[in-house]
């Protein structure tokens, strides 16, 4: 693959790992129900987008695809799938209406939802904002497909969310003890993971927090800090 690499995390689930200057930025993945495939998100480009809908549907052709957050990075690649429903919850596609209108190639969501979505035993859920106004995420059996409310080995974004929410929402996967997670940007990972990332959140609420070395984005941490004054 061109733009992300391809991994199998469990019997009928692959993540979309972003390859570093690819052209893809960030993850993604896709889900086996049935005979059909489910796709999250859908990367920042057609190319990208149209690479993953061919990963996919070597295994089965795809029924939908899920935007996790308004962000270009994960959704650009929508005109992929402009001929399958893609979801989101309604206010991502708000926001998306709102912040992305006139960016070429942008396909909105054409269903949304407000909690759950549930079919054939995948699992899309919002438990509000946290990253963005809107994240959602996918479960399936014991992998979770976070977006950016997780990031492994990077400085996340905190200028369009809720920093103290985004906490509440890592504790809750925290307790659903997932086996694998997919990240929005950096490796496949685990519950394990998700303690670094809540203790640099929790450092730039207390003005405490360093940029991490060894993390991806660096040079997101003063734009983080600068985020936090206004």
């Amino acid at each position: 693959m061109e733009h992300f690499r391809v991994e199998q995390v469990a019997d009928d689930a692959w993540a979309a790992i972003a390859l570093p200057g690819a052209g893809a930025v960030a993850n993604a993945g896709f889900i086996r129900v049935g005979d059909s495939t489910i796709v999250f998100d859908t990367f920042i480009s057609t190319a990208a987008g149209d690479e993953l809908r061919l990963s996919a549907e070597v295994i089965a052709p795809v029924a939908y695809a899920i935007n996790s957050h308004w962000h270009t990075d994960h959704v650009n690649g929508n005109s992929a799938f402009a001929d399958v429903a893609i979801v989101a919850t309604e206010r991502t596609r708000e926001l998306m209406e709102e912040r992305t209108a006139g960016v070429p190639d942008v396909v909105f969501p054409t269903d949304v939802f407000e909690e759950r979505l549930e079919r054939e035993g995948a699992l899309v859920e919002t438990l509000g904002g946290g990253h963005t106004e809107s994240d959602a995420f996918l479960w399936f059996e014991d992998t979770v497909f976070t977006g950016d409310l997780v990031v492994i080995e990077s400085h996340p974004w905190v200028g369009d969310g809720d920093v103290e929410h985004w906490l509440e929402i890592l504790d809750a996967f925290e307790a659903r003890r997932p086996r694998v997670i997919v990240p929005g940007h950096g490796p496949i990972g685990s519950v394990e993971d998700i303690p670094p990332l809540r203790r640099y959140l929790e450092g730039l609420l207390d003005g405490t927090a360093t940029a991490v070395e060894g993390w991806n984005f660096a040079e997101g941490h003063d734009r983080n800090v600068e985020a936090l004054r206004l």
